[in-house]
């Protein structure tokens, strides 16, 4: 038998163990009356029917008591009766009525967007990280602003992407790609248990415009055309195949005059210079004679600084301006098709790709880490098609089509 002292001891952590029902749930100062509730239960699905149960709990929304409407799938209607369904849903709710149950920080998309953008955006490039900081200020953030990220449903994200129907495709994939990128991170941090932005479906979307290919010849009647230093800059592109960002970032040091090779390493990107676009931009490219002679000239013309081209203030040239107040009346005059800087750079892969240049040689001159990147870039004409078809016109004319006529 137990003595007394015995008992009492036992009375005393069991009084300890049992934690009496609070009425309030409290948070750092904050409280809210608890509500008994039995929740709800819902059979959810047609070919393999569950049992759902549904309820209210309590959250913190930027240091504010909040009820948010959850949803647990309890088990299968084919091994679960309903009332054994009731009985899990009540084991769940327990904590809850009785007061147990802690109420969690329940992050918004602002605040998901903000942890995102100052522990995981930061480490990109700068283009990189501006490309997803525009998007989602104007477009994402006004809409997600204060919504709890659980509260986030694929179907949300579906309804939201749908609104902009009928806008660029390339508007609508920088979407769908900066939505998905903060819920990615939660994901990781175990925020979530999925990503709501995976697998949407793009609506209908305006067709991209591409960036016109010139040419041959049309080339060479621009480059005639263009006083310098816009000459030697286009010549540059042209000869190298490198992005206009690449180009204002090239220094005299980057050419070996010697054996006339272009050692291209950074970019520029909204006046700062930076790594270049991808890991394989960073490459070697030969280059002609006609390369030598845009230098020679830039030389004569006293342009010996750190930079090939740098403005009149020694900044950086605006691409978009020079397309705007050069490129643009430039075509019309000449009366050849509007381009761009990007036209260039699609020009040389076009003629790459027509000349024969295998695919892998015009991967490492594009700087592109895949090789459909480079196929992307290619355009043939309506007459480099048709040259392509000659052969097969001849067979046809030759062989089982000679001397067939029409009914």
């Amino acid at each position: 038998m137990k003595t007394e002292s015995q008992i009492s001891n036992l009375k005393s952590q069991i009084s300890c163990a049992i934690i009496p029902a609070g009425k309030f749930f409290r948070s750092e100062g904050a409280e809210m009356r608890r509500r008994f509730q039995s929740g709800q239960i819902l059979k959810r699905g047609k070919r393999s029917p569950v049992w759902a149960g549904r309820y209210w709990e309590p959250v913190l929304i930027e240091g504010r008591f909040a009820r948010v409407r959850r949803m647990v799938i309890l088990g299968e209607c084919a091994e679960m009766t309903k009332a054994r369904a009731q009985r899990a849903l009540a084991d769940r709710l327990r904590p809850l009525n009785d007061g147990l149950h802690t109420p969690a920080s329940c992050e918004t998309f602002a605040e998901l967007w903000r942890k995102y953008a100052g522990s995981v955006l930061c480490n990109y490039r700068d283009s990189t990280r501006g490309f997803y900081e525009r998007t989602t200020l104007r477009w994402i953030l006004p809409y997600f602003e204060r919504w709890p990220i659980e509260d986030i449903t694929p179907l949300a994200c579906q309804q939201f992407l749908n609104k902009f129907a009928g806008y660029s495709k390339s508007v609508l994939k920088h979407i769908r790609a900066s939505l998905g990128r903060p819920f990615a991170a939660a994901l990781d941090w175990g925020m979530l248990e999925r990503n709501p932005a995976t697998s949407l479906k793009l609506p209908m979307g305006k067709p991209v415009k591409r960036a016109s290919v010139l040419t041959p010849e049309e080339l060479a009647k621009v480059i005639n055309a263009l006083a310098e230093p816009w000459r030697s800059m286009v010549v540059v592109d042209c000869f190298t195949g490198i992005r206009e960002c690449e180009v204002f970032a090239l220094r005299w040091a980057d050419f070996d005059r010697e054996r006339k090779v272009l050692n291209v390493g950074r970019s520029v990107y909204r006046g700062d210079v930076g790594d270049t676009k991808t890991e394989a931009g960073e490459r070697p490219i030969p280059y002609p004679d006609l390369v030598e002679d845009a230098l020679q000239r830039l030389e004569a013309l006293g342009r010996r600084g750190e930079y090939l081209f740098p403005t009149v203030k020694g900044k950086f040239h605006n691409p978009q301006k020079i397309t705007r107040v050069i490129f643009k009346p430039l075509a019309a005059s000449l009366k050849v098709p509007e381009f761009t800087w990007r036209s260039f750079r699609r020009s040389v892969a076009t003629a790459m790709h027509l000349g024969g240049v295998p695919l892998k040689v015009q991967q490492d001159i594009l700087g592109h880490t895949n090789p459909d990147m480079s196929l992307l870039y290619t355009q043939p004409g309506t007459e480099d098609k048709r040259k392509a078809l000659e052969g097969f016109y001849s067979l046809m004319e030759a062989g089982a089509l000679k001397g067939a006529h029409v009914m």
